[in-house]
């Protein structure tokens, strides 16, 4: 083993490159120089005798070896990072009470529950799908809120989980005939699906400088999860974000219908009392699903 082990140094930064993107970032991110980083890369290189990524003079990516290697890498970094949190804290054990918007539990969280079961057997997960507004916050009845919104809520712990990007999706086949657009200018407003007042689609389209008069056509469901049904069967042309997208992107019931994305008005958030933010069950979670959700977004764009 002693052999085959590469040194740990080049290893976090090759990990920290491989998930920010950029070794101005991964170098601040540990706190060292960008040459440190560059000589950390180049050491694991060498003990690996291959290249992990490609390089020229704008940009640096991942050799289809070096994203299997960062995958397996974060895995491994992440599992010594558990391990060492498990030690400094008393047992975790019980029921967890959470409470996160529909379409994120079915679009993204409970698909990666199995993960958590699996790090936390002893922690029992109680998930209701429940889209809180501004005056349930700080009144419901949960140990941990997963909440979509401008994160300033008083008299809670806060801590941001992910701001997405949001696009257009639709059913792989819903175009299927000779009028499917081509070009931005071509969407028409029949085909669009609403979660709202229309909000998300004029500032998608505003962002890409299209004035659809239109858009107040289409069909309104005012709800994320009761769109993203309907878009993946074939209703029409939903906005999605790469949250509440996740699964139906990864098992093809949906696609992008332009590479296009815009950052999404409100963002996800972690919320519970603030009394109780270091209990281990929930400090636990919460560390899990924001170094988890991180890893798949990752995970997805290699």
């Amino acid at each position: 083993m002693r052999r085959s082990l590469p040194p740990l140094n080049p290893l976090r930064a090759f990990e920290a490159l491989a998930r920010l993107g950029s070794v101005a970032s991964a170098a601040d991110e540990l706190n060292v120089t960008h040459g440190a980083i560059s000589h950390q890369i180049r050491t694991l290189e060498e003990h690996l005798a291959m290249r992990l990524f490609l390089r020229d003079k704008r940009s640096l990516r991942l050799t289809p070896a070096g994203g299997v290697y960062a995958r397996q890498v974060r895995q491994a970094l992440r599992l010594i990072a558990d391990s060492t949190l498990k030690l400094s804290m008393p047992a975790a054990e019980g029921r967890l009470y959470l409470r996160c918007p529909p379409a994120f539990a079915s679009g993204w969280l409970a698909h990666e529950l199995h993960d958590f079961r699996q790090a936390y057997p002893d922690i029992e997960i109680d998930l209701r799908p429940d889209n809180l507004d501004d005056t349930g916050i700080g009144e419901g009845d949960y140990d941990l809120a997963i909440v979509y919104g401008h994160g300033e809520w008083e008299q809670c712990s806060v801590r941001l989980l992910v701001h997405a990007q949001m696009y257009p999706v639709c059913h792989p086949r819903f175009f299927v005939s000779s009028d499917q657009p081509r070009q931005l200018n071509e969407l028409q407003g029949r085909w669009l699906l609403h979660e709202d007042g229309g909000g998300h689609w004029k500032r998608w389209l505003a962002a890409v400088g299209i004035n659809l008069a239109e858009i107040e056509q289409g069909t309104r469901f005012w709800d994320a999860q009761l769109t993203l049904q309907a878009a993946s069967a074939r209703c029409g042309v939903a906005i999605g974000d790469d949250v509440t997208c996740a699964a139906h992107l990864r098992h093809g019931r949906l696609v992008r219908l332009f590479d296009i994305s815009v950052p999404a008005p409100s963002a996800y958030y972690l919320v519970c009392n603030p009394d109780r933010a270091e209990e281990p069950r929930i400090l636990l979670f919460a560390q899990w699903i924001q170094e988890r959700i991180g890893n798949s977004q990752i995970i997805e764009e290699n």
